[in-house]
């Protein structure tokens, strides 16, 4: 690794390079540099670190015990999760988790596209920005279609497992020509990682039963439950409580929280510009407040949902999404590893 050449750096010591070079300041920058400093979409960066460790076949826990021996600051625990598709991390830990990968894959050998830094001068400072290939993105700065050079499980040649897509992905234009063709692709992937998963051929299982169980008692919400999305419906594993049916999937709130890598919470929907007009606000359940969080494949697809419904009101703090997500996590583990015994 080069010595880094960043001008608002207070140490270079070994281990602490990632963050010190994350640390330079946009005063020392030239114009031409600001632009190239500019934040990369959050999402997108997460996808990248996620795409790289699958493609690459990384031991996430190599990559934490990297991460950790190189001085970062979040949990393990949350870096796991963040590989998971679980929880966002400030972006200076993001850099952190970056060049652990990149590190690892450095030590290997490994010729898979490199985790991409929040900034192109960090990725400068620390000596990749040549090995890591232009992201060209849509103007929202994601999507969801195009899969990660060197990914053969994504691979357009591959005629393998589709994998990747929990979060924004890099449009490659010599590979979609419309962002319509890569949301198409992006959600038969999805759905094809859905059929193949088996959870919409087994009905009920005690064990997704137990974990939402917990969340009603845990909320002491009127009901929770576990939802699959199809291309054209949502299926309801497991509820517990008078409120979740199977629903046309442009019916189903679960299918709006699928859409990005976050918990969408609504804390009361007859008040909310975007959601006081829908069937299921004016009519039958009446529901009022919801939340819910994604759930994915190990493969990175969001599935379905685990969420949280009641026909009243109700407050919603960090700590309590933090909660919902553990719960996500569980019932993703168990899908998985496969039921055991």
């Amino acid at each position: 690794m080069p010595g880094c050449t960043c001008q608002g750096c207070r140490s270079c010591a070994a281990g602490r390079i990632v963050w010190e070079a994350y640390a330079c300041p946009a005063s020392v920058l030239g114009e031409g540099q600001r632009e190239a400093n500019r934040m990369l979409n959050d999402y997108l960066q997460q996808w990248s670190a996620i795409q790289t460790v699958r493609a690459a076949e990384l031991n996430s826990r190599d990559v934490v015990l990297e991460y950790v021996t190189a001085g970062g600051d979040s949990s393990e625990l949350d870096v796991q999760c963040y590989l998971a598709g679980l929880v966002m991390i400030p972006a200076l830990q993001r850099d952190g988790v970056a060049h652990a990968i990149n590190e690892l894959l450095d030590a290997t050998g490994s010729l898979v596209d490199g985790a991409h830094y929040s900034t192109y001068d960090v990725a400068s400072d620390l000596g990749y920005a040549d090995y890591l290939r232009t992201l060209v993105l849509t103007p929202d700065g994601y999507d969801f279609g195009a899969p990660s050079l060197g990914d053969r499980s994504t691979s357009a040649a591959s005629s393998g497992v589709a994998g990747g897509g929990p979060v924004g992905h890099a449009v490659r234009e010599e590979e979609y020509r419309t962002l319509h063709e890569a949301q198409e692709d992006a959600e038969f992937r999805r759905c094809r990682a859905l059929y193949e998963s088996g959870l919409l051929d087994t009905g009920s299982e005690d064990r997704f039963d137990r974990i939402i169980a917990q969340a009603r008692n845990h909320f002491g919400v009127s009901s929770a439950s576990m939802a699959l999305i199809t291309e054209s419906s949502q299926i309801i594993k497991s509820v517990v409580g008078p409120i979740g049916q199977d629903l046309p999937r442009s019916q189903a709130l679960c299918a709006k929280t699928i859409e990005r890598d976050r918990t969408l919470v609504i804390t009361d929907a007859s008040t909310h510009p975007d959601w006081r007009n829908h069937p299921l606000v004016t009519g039958g359940p009446e529901v009022r407040f919801y939340a819910g969080h994604p759930l994915s494949t190990a493969d990175g697809w969001r599935i379905g949902t685990l969420c949280l419904i009641d026909d009243q009101p109700r407050s919603f703090t960090e700590d309590d999404e933090r909660e919902l997500r553990i719960l996500a996590h569980k019932a993703q583990a168990e899908f998985w590893v496969g039921p055991l015994g």
